[in-house]
């Protein structure tokens, strides 16, 4: 049987080698090409984990055990808190998960509230009480600003850069 295999395979090259003269024009091969959809805002924003990778403050504050001065918010945060990822579902609810380390063992891994967009797309509002200003939303990135209460009296604006995982 391999044998047979074998000869077919070695007719259809010789085939396709010789069976075509100067005079015979190929026929035109059209390849279909498919543009791809565009993913909704909702579908960008569900489909996977998101990790904190960057934070920054604006107006930035002094730390007052220290006496630094901080812009990089991320950069004084625990490691329980870094490992820290979110999910959003398609139905309105997300999962807030503690990572592989958690601050305080009695803390439950995971918390879970809802979500939901703003009239425009441009505003995730979490637990109806929370406003997150999107600057960027794509396949792998999701950058949002909000108001934060850094120390007495200072509000500052957190920049958050997260990543899909």
């Amino acid at each position: 049987m391999n044998l047979t295999i074998k000869t077919i395979v070695i007719g259809c090259l010789i085939l396709g080698v010789t069976g075509c003269s100067k005079e015979d024009t190929p026929a035109a091969v059209t390849l279909a090409t498919t543009t791809p959809v565009a993913q909704t805002k909702t579908e960008l924003l569900t489909d996977k984990n998101w990790v904190t990778t960057a934070a920054t403050l604006s107006p930035g504050y002094t730390d007052s055990l220290t006496g630094i001065f901080i812009t990089d918010y991320l950069s004084v945060l625990p490691a329980c808190i870094k490992d820290d990822f979110i999910l959003f579902n398609t139905n309105g609810n997300y999962t807030d998960d503690e990572g592989a380390l958690k601050c305080d063992s009695i803390d439950p891994q995971t918390q879970t509230g809802t979500w939901a967009f703003d009239s425009t797309e441009e505003i995730i509002i979490l637990d109806g009480l929370d406003s997150l200003d999107i600057q960027t939303l794509s396949a792998t990135a999701l950058i949002i600003t909000f108001p934060e209460e850094i120390s007495p009296g200072t509000i500052s604006t957190v920049t958050m850069t997260l990543e899909k995982q």
